[in-house]
């Protein structure tokens, strides 16, 4: 069985701290026009949730909305956690047409660490394990 990359071990305690996720009649309209809602639902840790719909249903809408990306026009959504600087850092998204900066995979990576905070003689081992 493969090693974990460094840290591995630590992001499920981190997810499990901020779940769950409560979404209360959340609505979001723009350009006057209902994209979405209202919507309530309560996101678990545990096992996958999985969100489908055709193109157009306000699927990515939704997500941005739980990452906190857009904010709703009505309603509330709530973390566990109440320490916004806890939540963003527990959780990860990617977006439909993800962007890679204009250098080699290995110095995108350094870069996220970055700005994780990871120290910079930290960087090159982490880099190594998670492209391995």
């Amino acid at each position: 069985m493969p090693e974990s990359a460094p840290g591995a071990a630590a992001a499920p305690q981190r997810v499990a701290a901020i779940l769950p996720l409560r979404l209360e009649a959340v609505t979001f309209e723009a350009a006057g026009k209902r994209i979405l809602g209202p919507l309530s639902a309560t996101f678990e840790a545990g096992p996958l949730s999985v969100i489908l719909g055709p193109n157009g249903a306000g699927k990515s809408v939704l997500l941005r909305l739980c990452h906190g990306l857009i904010r709703p026009n009505g309603g509330r959504i709530v973390w566990a956690a109440a320490d916004s600087g806890t939540i963003r850092h527990a959780q990860a998204m990617v977006f439909q047409r993800p962007v890679l900066l204009r250098r080699s995979v290995a110095a995108n990576v350094a870069y996220a660490l970055s700005l994780r905070g990871v120290a910079r003689n930290e960087r090159p081992a982490r880099v190594a394990a998670a492209l391995a």
